[in-house]
């Protein structure tokens, strides 16, 4: 099986390279500003391909053994991603014909879901398509589009062929007419003149090859085999789920977006008489050289360390740690850097972490070496979205983080499900009958309801304060805005702090909201098209409304079901249900013969006929707020709320507890019975913290205390997963998170690390009936419990009244498998004895003090506070470290949340808790995993050796897979299973879990190295230099005077030597540590107009998918403008792509006269809330786009006055420029990058990124008017 090419490095070895080095960089540095958009990205760009002689029977079967890969070209659109977006292509020929073999590097290979007949769609996914021309400008011409992919849903490969262009009548475009006669001769297949294609997937996962063959007899109109020297028009474009390239062109000018009509500047394919080329090591060099201008593996200095990296199966990751002779770190010189086998050369300066010269002397250099660390997915639980993470498709996932399910809602074949308690994550989606998710949408649900067109929400929104009403289109999930004359969002009702058990209906163009308020219940009626309150009138009398079409169904206080009219007035009872202890909500049946209603005291579900005969009992009852303890009897209920019948007469039932979020489909043969279908789990809370490890036994895993057993077939990228629950814990369901472990055939559940602001912890033995009842339970700073006597009672002798030990941070210390806790105060209390009933004993008024404790300073930069222990006794919170044998020192923690540069190897990037250790990993012993708040987990050996980093960053070129989690992944677990496997638990919308493979291959070696002082002075003066070739911002921008303001965007491919406002200065604004990652901006005035362009670096460029403007800030792409006027106050401009409209929001943070104000809030936290006075969409302002093949481009032209701005009064402001990026799907926004304010790293965090704060902001001044 064919795999990627690996680059090589090459390694300075004599101090007047490393000078020729270091000045190479600097001149790079310096010249970076002058690259063209494509050169910014390291796109390639190859002109020619070479076709080789095949050397022999070529079989076509996706496998290249039989290939001579000497001259393929090696197409991404960056040096940085080949991993997961690039492709080689090779191409052979003999006398029958062409030989193609392409190799995809893709995370999730060979999933196109078209199938052959809708070829034409197959371009949205994984495939290529060459354009292909034999006998360019002949009679004999023959243009080919060559689309191959492999269709997912039919398990066979495609290789489909469009013969000339794409118009059938003039004016054509550059490929000229479409040719139906070429069609008939050769057919739309290569079948029939014996062509071929055969596609496999890799053995690692990470790609796939697609080999194919092409006639001379079909490409060719003569039939004849070209000749050596001879050549054809060939030009690449390669596509996956979430991204493509295009490649084979003549020059960078060809507009690679749309590069299928520009024929003119598609590439050639030469025929070469001589295969065993140097063509594919030329690339592989071209791309070293283009990687090294964006991440350089390089080491800078003047002592070298010669190492060898023993035989491997390929290159291998390598840190360099080096310690003084007392064993402290003085330097992490590399971490998790690509080297090759055999002898290998690293440089140090001689200075320490600290950027300090080192004292002359001895040093002990540690090498550690293993392959590239890979994560793979083992299973996934508690949510039914297919996949439970963010994908190519859009944020389908199943359910919010904060809340449950509150709502379910039909209409023939859609159903609608509702969450409330939401924070990133699903509010309401819309599924077809099997529940496989259509669309989502982020707020916060109590009701939602349907109509021919459209979805109506009722929310309780945290997020901005108020009780709104909003709707959206059926089919698309787009929010629409009402038609009154603000065109309004959402319309605001007159009761707030409702009830999740609030409902509405709509009928006849009427939206009826029965609000339930903290005082009373009000019946609103408003006009479903313009959003206008019709009347407001006392529900006093009402328990919940339902539509079932256009017929209002109510459910009274005395159990009656009526029909309200169209003022809302009830109707006579159809009947009166008897038997209600408090009934919630109603359901009606598509033929409204079956009424069914959910009853919040018993935990049931009644289902009664249309005359009143009671049908069915769904659930036993019993009054409680939790499950009860004990085996999950999964057709009982928990606080049944929201509930409707779909159209095959299948009840669908919402538990609104969130220990328990569920939606259940339960189907009735014959009325009498309900019988449970089909679960859906989810979503997990945020981060997905609450979960426990059951380390014993990967086949469970607890979720929310409901103890599962897991899919055994899981798929979750297809049908949501099955998992079983089994036994409810109520003692682990209230915002526990821990480990499981079984000592002395006894199993205790664990509550260390600790949850978010602990408080303490406990120890919880699982007891005959097999639920964890706690034996240990220790309050911070105040008791610890042992229960000695196993009664799970305190008794007299088992509590100790004054324990001082203190959580940090978010950590309550750690409990090791065989028991033993450390605590964050670095106290260690052992198990003494255990009781004969298994409860653990300790004596918490003695704690054992360990002689290698290590400085925690849980909220100062350098330390995460979560203390964790190894079976020997090192100790390490991650960061730094201690041994028992001595050896100490931290690893560098440089950046905080808000200000670390893009991901790069052996860089911490904002590590906050550590989570969890293990045993056994050759050559380094036990390892811990640090979580990271922008999405990537860090790999350490407890004596500080940086392993690798796993998982993606938020912040880079990100992948929608299941190794992406995002910011604020705050849970997660890291353990060795019953099968020796390295597993994880990573937070997200789901319980993810995956096995981490390579540590296995780790090896260690020591050396011994001697530094001069001169080498030392000698590696200052190199390290000096180094930093002097970095480039740095403008400390103010000038707002140019013009006489004439641009009317247009530049084009977004425009080279950047050409100024993107004719006379006026840019300022290029660069993300550290990813050169690909800038954008340039201009500013001018004509006196009544502020103009500013922008040019973007942007891999998916210009996508915004949010539904609201006021939000558009955390939809995606944006630009962004923020000024500080005298006499107004702080205001922001931002333009996005809404709607497929390049949109102007304006927004200020105080007013006198209000104008649509917002309050942007996260429920758990209002002491954050942001609240702007105005917020609309900028009419008087005008924004136009461009979208190239590297970025996009935006003018910005807006007047001066309705900015409360006058040049000639105020010369100078206070302001920020800057630019908002998206995931590749623009449906969230992933990196936030401004000139002068650098604090902007958190995208996770509404209020924060709608905040307005000057006192970060830097100066504009403008020149005088011309």
């Amino acid at each position: 099986m064919t795999h990627q090419h690996y680059p090589t490095f090459a390694m300075h070895t004599g101090l007047a390279s490393i000078w020729q080095g270091v000045m190479a960089l600097i001149v790079l540095l310096a010249a970076l500003a002058g690259r063209m958009p494509g050169e910014e990205t390291g796109m390639s760009l190859n002109s020619e391909i070479t076709v080789v002689p095949a050397p022999g029977t070529v079989t076509i079967d996706g496998d290249s053994a039989d290939w001579d890969l000497s001259a393929g070209v090696w197409s991404y659109n960056s040096p940085t991603i080949v991993a997961k977006f690039g492709v080689w292509t090779h191409l052979m020929w003999d006398a029958k014909g062409v030989y193609f073999l392409a190799r995809f590097a893709d995370r999730t290979p060979l999933r196109n879901p078209t199938m052959g007949k809708d070829f034409g769609m197959s371009w949205k996914d994984d495939c290529y398509q060459a354009r292909v021309i034999f006998d360019d400008g002949t009679p004999d011409e023959h243009q080919m589009h060559v689309n191959m992919f492999y269709s997912a849903p039919e398990k066979r490969p495609y290789m489909i062929v469009k013969h000339g262009g794409f118009m059938d009548k003039a004016p054509f475009d550059e490929t000229g007419p479409n040719r139906p006669d070429q069609e008939q001769k050769w057919g739309p297949t290569m079948d029939k003149a014996g062509g071929t294609i055969a596609l496999k997937a890799w053995a690692n996962g990470k790609g796939y090859t697609c080999e194919a063959f092409w006639p001379w007899s079909y490409c060719r109109t003569s039939g004849q085999p070209l000749k050596p020297g001879e050549r054809f028009t060939f030009g690449i474009e390669a596509l996956w789920s979430n991204s493509r390239l295009a490649d084979g062109i003549l020059n960078d000018k060809v507009n690679r977006i749309f590069m299928f009509r520009a024929r003119k500047g598609w590439g050639q394919a030469v025929i070469s008489a001589t295969g065993s080329l140097a063509k594919t090591a030329e690339q592989e060099s071209i791309h070293a050289a283009r990687l090294k201008a964006f991440t350089d593996y390089g080491t800078y200095g003047s002592i070298p360390i010669a190492y060898t990296v023993a035989k491997a199966p390929g290159p291998r990751d390598v840190t360099v740690a080096i310690d003084d002779a007392s064993g402290k770190r003085v330097r992490n010189l590399i971490g998790q850097h690509p080297r090759t086998v055999g002898a290998n050369q690293e440089l140090w300066d001689g200075l320490d972490d600290d950027g300090k010269p080192v004292t002359p002397g001895s040093y002990a250099v540690t090498i550690v070496d293993h392959d590239p660390v890979e994560v793979r997915l083992v299973n996934s639980l508690y949510n039914a979205g297919t996949p439970p993470w963010p994908t190519e498709s859009g944020r389908k996932l199943w359910g919010s983080n904060h809340g449950h399910p509150t709502t379910v809602a039909t209409r023939k074949g859609d159903l609608v499900v509702g969450f409330t308690g939401n924070e990133g994550a699903t509010g309401l989606l819309r599924a077809d009958p099997d529940g496989i998710i259509q669309w989502t949408d982020s707020g916060e649900v109590a009701d939602a309801a349907l109509d021919e067109r459209f979805v109506y929400e009722l929310s309780p929104d945290s997020w901005i304060s108020l009780t709104v009403v909003r709707r959206f289109d059926r089919e698309t999930g787009r929010n629409v805005p009402f038609e009154d004359a603000s065109k309004s969002v959402h319309i605001v009702m007159p009761v707030n702090g409702i009830s999740p058990a609030s409902t509405l209906a709509v009928s006849g163009g009427t939206v009826f909201v029965l609000l339930i308020g903290p005082q009373n219940r009000r019946l609103v009626r408003m006009d479903a098209a313009s959003g206008a309150i019709i009347s407001e009138t006392d529900g006093s009398a009402l328990v919940a409304i339902k539509n079932r079409d256009e017929t209002v169904y109510a459910l009274q206080t005395d159990g009656a079901v009526v029909v309200l009219g169209d003022d809302g007035k009830p109707g006579k009872p159809l009947f009166t249900a008897s038997g209600l202890g408090n009934p919630a909500r109603i359901g009606v049946s598509h033929d409204a013969k079956r009424f069914a209603i959910s009853d919040t005291k018993t935990n049931q579900v009644f289902v009664f006929a249309a005359a009143g005969k009671r049908l069915a009992v769904i659930g036993k009852p019993y009054e409680a707020a939790l499950r009860p303890a004990g085996a999950f009897v999964d057709t009982d209920l928990i606080r049944p709320l929201g509930l409707d019948f779909d159209a095959q007469g299948r009840l669908w039932i919402a538990e609104a507890e969130k220990s328990s979020r569920r939606v259940t489909r339960w189907i009735s043969g014959d009325a009498a019975s309900y019988a449970l279908d089909r679960q859906f789990w989810g979503g997990a809370d945020y981060g997905a913290m609450s979960g426990f490890a059951i380390t014993f036994d990967a086949t469970r895993f607890i979720a929310h205390g409901v103890e599962f057993a897991l899919d055994p077939q899981a798929d979750p990228v297809t049908r949501p997963t099955q998992e079983k629950p089994l036994i409810f814990h109520p003692a682990l369901s209230q915002d526990q998170r821990g480990f499981v472990y079984r000592v002395n055939k006894h199993e205790y559940a664990v509550t260390t690390p600790g949850f978010n602001g602990p408080h303490g912890f406990m120890i919880a033995k699982r007891d005959p009936a097999g639920v964890f009842v706690p034996c240990v339970q220790v309050r911070f700073g105040g008791k610890a419990w042992v229960d000695r006597n196993d009664n799970g009672q305190e008794d007299a002798g088992e509590v100790h009244e004054r324990f001082t030990d203190m959580a940090a941070y978010w950590s309550s210390g750690w409990t090791r498998p065989d028991l033993t806790i450390i605590t964050t105060s670095q106290h260690i209390y052992r198990a003494t004895a255990f009781s004969p009933g298994g409860v653990p004993l300790y004596d918490f008024a003695k704690p054992e003090k360990p002689a290698n404790t290590v400085a925690l300073t849980p909220h100062e930069q350098g330390s995460t506070g979560t203390v964790i222990m190894n079976a020997a006794g090192d100790i390490s919170d991650g960061i730094s470290y201690h041994t028992v044998a001595g050896k100490q020192g931290r690893y560098p923690n440089r950046y905080g949340r808000h200000d670390a540069p893009a991901a790069q190897r052996g860089v911490l990037i904002a590590p906050f808790r550590t989570n969890g250790v293990i045993e056994d990993v050759p050559g380094v012993g036990s390892v811990t995993a640090l979580g990271g708040d922008r999405g990537e987990w860090f790999l350490l050996s407890m004596d500080g050796i940086y392993l690798s980093s796993i998982l993606q960053d938020s912040k880079g070129d990100i992948t929608m897979d299941e190794t992406f989690v995002g910011q604020e992944s705050f849970g997660g677990f890291f353990w060795r299973d019953e099968k020796g496997r390295v597993l994880a638990q990573l937070g997200g919308a789901s319980y993810r879990i995956v096995e981490i493979a390579g540590l296995e291959t780790t090896r260690k070696q020591a050396l011994t190295v001697s530094a001069t002082a001169q080498q030392i002075e000698q590696g200052q003066a190199i390290a000096k230099a180094r930093a002097a070739g970095t480039a740095s911002e403008p400390k103010e921008l000038t707002i140019a005077a013009l006489a004439t303001l641009p009317s247009e965007p530049v084009s977004a491919d425009q080279e950047r030597t050409t100024p993107l406002i004719a006379g006026v200065s840019d300022t290029v604004v660069t993300m550290p540590g990813d050169p690909s990652r800038t954008y340039r901006v201009a500013l001018a005035h004509d006196g009544k107009d502020l103009a500013v362009m922008w040019q973007v670096a942007d891999a998916s460029p210009w996508k915004n998918g949010s539904n609201r403007f006021t939000h558009a800030f955390i939809g995606g792409d944006c630009v962004d403008l923020k000024l500080d006027v005298p006499g107004r106050g702080p205001l922001r401009v931002l333009v996005a792509p809404l709607e497929g409209k390049d949109s102007v929001v304006y927004a200020q943070a105080k007013a006198a006269a209000k104008d649509g104000p917002v309050t942007y809030m996260v429920g758990n936290n209002p002491a954050n809330a942001t609240n702007l006075d105005v917020v609309k969409r900028m009419a008087s302002a005008t924004a136009t786009s461009k979208v190239g093949g590297s970025g996009y481009s935006v003018l910005l032209r807006v007047p001066l006055a309705d900015l409360g701005i006058d040049p000639a009064k105020a010369p100078a402001l206070s302001g920020v420029i800057g630019v908002i990026y998206s995931d590749p799907l623009g449906t969230n926004r992933v990196a936030r990058m401004y000139w002068c304010d650098k604090a902007t790293d958190l995208v996770s965090d509404v209020p924060s990124e709608a905040r307005l704060d000057p006192a970060r902001w830097g100066k504009l001044v403008f020149s005088p008017a011309k």
